[in-house]
């Protein structure tokens, strides 16, 4: 079973992303950037999802330290995020960003973007 990191502040889209995406893959929800960077020190997921806009440390950051280790470089990120500018887009592109799911999360969507990224 593949497994995806999820990186959230609102307890509620943790909890949505384990409904949606817990059949079919080992979710591992995590309310901040420092948790995340704490739990990839010790696990390699499959795929991480990553929140934009958190307290303390943003998913840009998250994303920069990520990109950074040259054990976490080949892990695909996905944003998460209600704010799908353009120049958001073009931030996360230029990190290395597998792509973007826009908020709130939507079953369908949220399944199809995973799949597209990881199967």
């Amino acid at each position: 079973m593949k497994t995806i990191l999820v990186v959230d502040d609102d307890k509620l889209n943790l909890n949505n992303a384990m409904k949606i995406l817990g059949t079919k893959y080992k979710v591992i929800p995590v309310p901040s950037g420092k948790t995340a960077l704490n739990y990839l020190s010790k696990n390699i997921p499959d795929l991480i999802l990553l929140d934009v806009l958190m307290p303390e440390m943003d998913g840009f950051e998250v994303m920069k330290k990520i990109r950074e280790n040259e054990e976490w470089i080949d892990i695909p990120v996905v944003f998460l995020t209600a704010d799908v500018s353009p120049e958001n887009c073009e931030k996360g592109g230029a990190l290395g960003a597998a792509g973007f799911m826009a908020k709130p999360l939507e079953m369908e969507r949220m399944i199809a973007g995973v799949e597209a990224v990881i199967g």
